[in-house]
C-alpha cells in the first residue's frame, strides 16, 4: 500500500529505488557504481540499469577520477538536486496521509525510533 502511495505522488516517474540512488549521491557526493550497489544491497547489474536512467533524465552523471580514467563515478546533477527537493516535498505529504491519525506524541516517538533504527543502519553500512 505505502509502495503504491508513493508511486503516485512521485515526481518525474522516478521509482523508488531511483530515489534511493539520487538520495545517496546527494548526501555522500559522486561514487562508484560498485559503492553504490554495495551501500545500497543492489547488485552491480541492477545499480547499473537505475543509473542509466537517471543519467539519460539528466539526474545524474557519469565522471571519471582524474587520477585513474579507469575510475568511473556517478554523480548527481543539479536537475537531479531539484527533483530531490520535489521529492522530499512529496514524501512529507505522503507521511501525513499514513500518519496524520497519530497524537503529536505518538509522532515524536516514532521519529525518535525511525532516527535511532536510521543511526544504527547507517553505522552497519559503514563496517
Amino acid at each position: 500500500m505505502m509502495t503504491q502511495e508513493w508511486n503516485k505522488r512521485m515526481v518525474h516517474n522516478l521509482t523508488f529505488s531511483q530515489c534511493r540512488v539520487l538520495f545517496r549521491l546527494h548526501s555522500i557526493g559522486p561514487m562508484k557504481v560498485s559503492e553504490l550497489a554495495d551501500a545500497l544491497s543492489f547488485t552491480s547489474g541492477a545499480i547499473t540499469g537505475i543509473t542509466d536512467k537517471l543519467i539519460a533524465a539528466g539526474f545524474a552523471v557519469r565522471t571519471r577520477a582524474e587520477d585513474d580514467r579507469r575510475v568511473v563515478y556517478v554523480e548527481i546533477t543539479p536537475k537531479g538536486k531539484e527533483a530531490l527537493d520535489e521529492i522530499q516535498e512529496k514524501q512529507q505529504e505522503m507521511i501525513a496521509v499514513f500518519f496524520e491519525w497519530l497524537s503529536d506524541e505518538d509522532r515524536q516517538h516514532l521519529t525518535r525510533i525511525f532516527t535511532q533504527i536510521l543511526d544504527k543502519v547507517e553505522e552497519y553500512q559503514k563496517e
